[in-house]
């Protein structure tokens, strides 16, 4: 189709599309952009009535299939895809041999049933860049749209009432997803905030920057006070150790581009309003690094509504003059052995305890869904909890898919990040983008040394679909730049 053909399909959605998209047909593109919307505003919370980000991403799937051949065709051209198809195949292969030869007490429907999760992770990764790619300008208003939707889960779920214990630390914030993984999207989510204050501020003629400079610095606030609040050890040294240097970095790249170190002022007013924050919850912070002082207004409160099972534990020391006697004491031993043993204890056995897995098997694994059974079938101390994975989640890839599993998902997804870095020096790639993308990258793979949060819950992998989907769209765009199409991307 020629440029002339093309123009009037280019201006009806300016704002949004770019030329790549003009073979498509108008309403395609717009249930496209509706689907993709959708997914952004439910990726990061739960507001039930079956409302679930990925058919946002399913929807994008059958699109892709009324767009004809030239999806597949550009997406087969991706070395990224091309080894994401190459983990898919081994995932689905390794569950059918684990299920038939290795553990057949576990039904191979379980099987696939887990390794479902990655196989949906990598194949919307790849729906969702494809479509990015034909809508790149649509990139920052969709992430806006994923706060928004952070923030309706805020407001629905935060006990306000009750804000005096998420302050000292007496009460977790509950989102409706796992506090940890709570935790890590408000690490993000604090970053890309803090990355678009940075971007306007170097901006000085931008119109209506005011305004959204002061939307950004409050999103900043309130994400930052949501990790506070979700009082996950992982997601808190995540943020800190990913922070300075991509702001740093930032800054610097600003410099050269225009001048001077003036976008370090949001950074250092975020600094300063992350200082009085700290001291604001410093009662949670020490609450949450402390040993037995943790736990004993808890055990108090458990032994005298008669919950706390009285474990086995040693003798205890001499008892303070007013210190709590009989069951009460016992109950509170109890609870105190137990946490400590779940914050430090536990989590070095289930480490201990991979790696022994692991090199039973270390190149094909036992297999995704087996790893609760080798847990369960360990008999080993893990304070009567009963836990579904390793905390850790490359660990939990090499106990489940072995080394060849572990080696094909990080070759997949550092392909991914290539195609970004690629286009960011071409120059393709806004200087935003790359460093709110090199920073939540950065901050989920820290994060996931903690816990296991790539694949295993729907909102942990919408947000990764959006982050690496990303990388892949700016690897198409490239392609296409070098073809001579989509020039104006």
């Amino acid at each position: 189709m020629n440029h002339a053909a093309r123009a009037p399909a280019h201006r009806t959605g300016s704002n949004w599309y770019s030329e790549a998209a003009a073979d498509l047909p108008p309403w395609l593109r717009r249930v496209a952009l509706f689907a993709l919307a959708y997914q952004a505003f439910f990726a990061l919370t739960d507001v039930g009535l079956y409302l679930r980000p990925e058919l946002g991403a399913g929807v994008l799937l059958l699109l892709m299939c009324g767009a004809g051949r030239r999806p597949w065709r550009e997406l087969a051209a991706q070395p990224a895809v091309r080894a994401l198809l190459v983990l898919i195949v081994f995932v689905i292969a390794q569950a059918v041999y684990v299920a038939v030869s290795v553990v057949p007490g576990i039904p191979l429907s379980a099987q696939l049933s887990t390794a479902s999760k990655l196989v949906r992770l990598a194949v919307f990764t790849c729906v969702t860049g494809w479509w990015l790619s034909l809508m790149p300008r649509a990139i920052p208003r969709l992430v806006l749209l994923m706060a928004a939707g952070l923030l309706l889960s805020a407001l629905i779920y935060l006990p306000w009432t009750q804000i005096d214990a998420l302050w000292s630390g007496r009460m977790r914030s509950d989102l409706g997803i796992p506090e940890n993984l709570n935790g890590q999207l408000a690490a993000i989510g604090g970053w890309l905030a803090l990355c678009l204050s940075m971007a306007l501020w170097a901006q000085r003629r931008e119109r209506g920057r005011g305004l959204v400079l002061a939307l950004g610095f409050l999103a900043y606030v309130g994400c930052f006070c949501l990790l506070l609040f979700s009082q996950s050890r992982g997601a808190w040294l995540a943020f800190a150790a990913v922070l300075p240097p991509v702001v740093l970095g930032y800054a610097w790249y600003l410099r050269r581009a225009r001048g001077g170190l003036g976008a370090l002022v949001p950074a250092l007013a975020a600094a300063l309003v992350s200082g009085l924050l700290l001291f604001a919850a410093r009662d949670l912070i020490v609450l949450r690094f402390a040993g037995s002082e943790t736990v004993v207004s808890e055990a108090q409160q458990a032994a005298a509504a008669g919950t706390v099972a009285i474990a086995s534990t040693p003798a205890p020391p001499a008892v303070a003059p007013g210190a709590p006697t009989g069951p009460a004491a016992a109950a509170i031993t109890a609870q105190q052995t137990q946490v400590n043993n779940k914050a430090v204890s536990v989590r070095m056995a289930l480490y201990k305890l991979g790696m022994e897995k692991w090199l039973e098997r270390p190149l094909l694994g036992w297999g995704l869904r087996t790893t609760p059974s080798l847990i369960a079938e360990s008999r080993r101390d893990m304070a009567g909890q009963h836990h579904m994975h390793l905390h850790n989640t490359y660990l939990d890839a090499l106990v489940g898919l072995g080394a060849l599993g572990t080696l094909l998902l990080a070759a997949a997804f550092a392909l991914l990040l290539r195609e970004a870095l690629l286009a960011w020096r071409r120059g393709l790639m806004p200087l935003a983008g790359f460093w709110a993308l090199a920073g939540s990258v950065g901050i989920v793979l820290i994060a996931n040394n903690f816990d296991s949060l790539l694949w295993r819950f729907e909102y942990g992998r919408a947000p990764l679909e959006f982050l690496f989907g990303a990388c892949l769209a700016w690897g198409l765009i490239r392609r296409r730049r070098d073809a001579g199409q989509g020039a104006r991307d």
